[in-house]
Parts: C-alpha cells; structure tokens; sequence
C-alpha cells in the first residue's frame, strides 16, 4: 500500500511539473500588449532569481571566461526588460499554480500574461539572442579550450551542488518510472565525457542535417508568427475555449476525454480554430511523420533497451502513462479532424 501511495504522489508530482513546463513552455513561444508582469511581484523574489543565476554564471563561466557579465549579456542591453519579465513570470507561475488541480479557468486567468510575453518576445528575442551570441563568441575567441572548459566546470558544479539530491531521490523512488530512469542515467553517464560520447554517437551526418533543417524551419515559423500577429490571435482563442471549458464536469486540465472534449466541442460550434494554431499543427504533424518515416527503428531500440531495464513496476507505470496518453491524444484528434479549418 504505502508503495502505491508513493507512486500515486510521485506521477501526481509529475504531471503538475508537466503542466507547469506546458505552461512556460507556452509563455516562451508566445500566445495584453503593454502588461507589466513584475507588478505586484517581490522585489527581493527577483533579486534572489538574479543573485542565484549570477551564482551559477560564475561557477560554471568563471574560469573558461573571465570576461563574461552575466549583469551585461542577460540583466542590461537589448536582453533587459525580456529577462525581467521572463523572470517575474516564473516567480508569478510558481505561486498561481500551486494548488491541488489546475483548471481550464485557471489557465484562463493566465492567459494574458502569456500573451504579454509572447509579444514582448516577438519583439525583442532577436536582438537578445544576439547579445547573448556575441558574448558567447567573445569567449570562444579568447579561450581555444572554452567548450570543454565550460564543460568541466559544469559537470564539477554539478557533482557538489545536485549529484547527492539526485542519487537520494532516485533512491527513495526506487522502483517509480522517474526513480527508474534516474538510476540508469546515473549509472550510464558518470561524467560530461560518457554524456559527450553517447551524443557523438548519435549525431550522424544525417541527424545533424535534419536538425539544421528542423532549426532553419523552426525559425522561419516564428517570424511568420509574429509577422502575423499570431501571439494575440491565439491567446483570444484560448481565454474564449479555456472558459468555455471550465465547469460542469470539466474541472482538471490535465483530462481532456469525457466532460471537457464535450464542452470544447461545442465550442466549435459558434467559434473556429485560428489558422495560426492550425499551420503550427500541420508543420507539428509534418515533422512527425518524418521522423517516423526515417528514425522509427532507431526510436524503437532506445525504447527497447531502457524497457529491458526498467523495474516491473516502473514498466507497468510506463504502460498506464502510455495508455493514458494515447486515449487523451486521441480525444484531443477527434475534436480537432471534426473542427479542422480551411486555411491557405
């Protein structure tokens, strides 16, 4: 019984982190221009934020490049009010979504502030990347060994700061798909090198083709994106399907089937998919069934080799989430093939 109990928490655990990264993950790619996010946030929860990612700058760039400012590269310049409002959106998200069940109401009250970060993104994430890049080339300049250096540093930083944490919850989750999982990891890379080689392995020419491809086409998305203003477009559909879901029976977002594909399909009855979020779905769909096409045996092995050693509960846990999955997938895909709109 108490390993059950334990299981239950720990995928109960796992899917709000889920939906959480969901979340930012969102706010970063970007779906009411103007809004100051970092109203009402702490001024001291920002400084630790900035304090602490100053603490790892230094532990892991300090030695393979000196010269490198995190205050100037990230805090300052053309990266400053992105970064601000980027961090008080963490700190914001962290506390509005901790609770017991998040709700498509909830999401729905969030949307405004993905919506600003999405924009503010669209207009200031070029620029900022390339300060961040011109930093990052400034140390390649002046240090020949600057990867493996950085590389070293990060692995020692990594060793006296988290490897304990992580082994003692690998431990205490023995026998879990997370705790599973953690453990070979551990087992199998032991150092940045091991991590380093297993990479090398993997990146074929043709591997390394299809990402500069896959890059080339994901940027090429983005500008398309907020060209047409996709950012606001999708955020007003969103708030209008996110409330229109929440109730009745419809009541955790992480559950699609059932209530909630109920109250979303009627939705669609008096509202249509945005043809931004369509073309994003069809390129989605696109990527998918070429790496099917070209890389589903590889997928297949990898999949077989950590089945081979995972624990029997922590397969039989992989098999429901799987499950699970699937039948929400699958919900979520006939909802949309009923609703699918007519775009150039």
């Amino acid at each position: 019984k108490q390993w059950y109990q334990r299981r239950v928490r720990v995928t109960n655990n796992l899917r709000h982190r889920l939906i959480m990264r969901a979340v930012i993950f969102l706010a970063i790619v970007g779906v009411a221009f103007g809004l100051n996010i970092c109203k009402g946030v702490d001024k001291n929860a920002i400084k630790s934020a900035y304090a602490t990612a100053r603490t790892g700058a230094t532990a892991i760039l300090g030695a393979s490049c000196p010269s490198f400012n995190l205050d100037k590269v990230a805090f300052s310049g053309a990266c400053k009010s992105l970064v601000k409002q980027a961090t008080c959106y963490g700190i914001k998200a962290a506390s509005y979504y901790d609770v017991g069940t998040v709700s498509y109401g909830l999401l729905a009250g969030d949307v405004k502030n993905i919506e600003s970060l999405g924009n503010q993104a669209c207009r200031e994430a070029e620029a900022c990347y390339d300060q961040v890049a011109a930093a990052m080339q400034n140390c390649l300049d002046n240090n020949a060994n600057f990867v493996q250096d950085t590389i070293d540093a990060a692995e020692l930083a990594y060793k006296n700061n988290f490897e304990a944490q992580v082994a003692a919850f690998a431990r205490e989750n023995q026998g879990s798909l997370l705790g599973d999982l953690i453990n070979m990891a551990m087992d199998q890379f032991t150092s940045a090198d091991d991590i380093r080689e297993f990479i090398d392995d993997l990146l074929t020419e043709e591997v390394v083709a299809d990402a500069q491809a896959a890059a080339a086409e994901a940027k090429a998305m983005a500008e398309s994106w907020c060209k047409d203003g996709c950012t606001s477009i999708t955020a007003n559909f969103l708030k209008g399907i996110f409330k229109h879901m929440n109730g009745g029976g419809c009541t955790d977002a992480s559950v699609f089937c059932g209530e909630c594909q109920a109250r979303a399909a009627s939705y669609f009855t008096r509202n249509s998919l945005p043809c931004c979020i369509e073309n994003v779905v069809q390129k989605g769909i696109e990527a998918y069934e070429y790496v099917v096409a070209n890389y589903e045996g590889a997928l297949s092995d990898y999949a077989a080799q950590i089945g081979g050693s995972l624990s029997a509960s922590a397969l039989a846990e992989a098999e429901s989430i799987k499950d699970r999955v699937v039948g929400e997938f699958a919900c979520v895909r006939a909802v949309y093939e009923a609703n699918q709109p007519e775009c150039a």
